[in-house]
């Protein structure tokens, strides 16, 4: 499972959907090692959606989710990345329960993939 987290400035949610996935929580696509891991606060515009797209299928790989935590109104580079993995986003509203949601939003999203 590869999960992209857009919104999150703390980094725990990431954390703890990362540790609980058992995948590896990351910050940059260059350090991306592993088949399965959580993207936290990448890619930031649609260019850096396109280079994680491409290093992506050079592993026959693609973006499984988007974790959209709502926090604040997305700027337009954060709407044109939401919009390039379009059917992928779960918008979760951040603080309590935000882990639980973005559970049950990925369940959901991967149900219907």
């Amino acid at each position: 499972m590869r999960i992209v987290l857009i919104g999150s400035e703390s980094g725990v949610l990431g954390a703890a959907l990362a540790e609980y996935l058992h995948l590896d929580h990351i910050r940059h696509p260059e350090e991306i090692s592993a088949d399965g891991f959580v993207l936290d606060g990448a890619p930031r515009d649609v260019a850096e959606a396109r280079a994680l797209d491409a290093v992506l299928r050079g592993r026959a790989a693609d973006v499984s989710a988007v974790v959209w935590v709502t926090g604040r109104p997305p700027t337009p580079q954060v709407e044109a990345v939401l919009d390039h993995y379009r059917g992928r986003v779960v918008e979760v509203d951040p603080g309590e329960g935000a882990f639980d949601a973005a559970l049950e939003g990925l369940r959901e999203s991967l149900l219907t993939a």
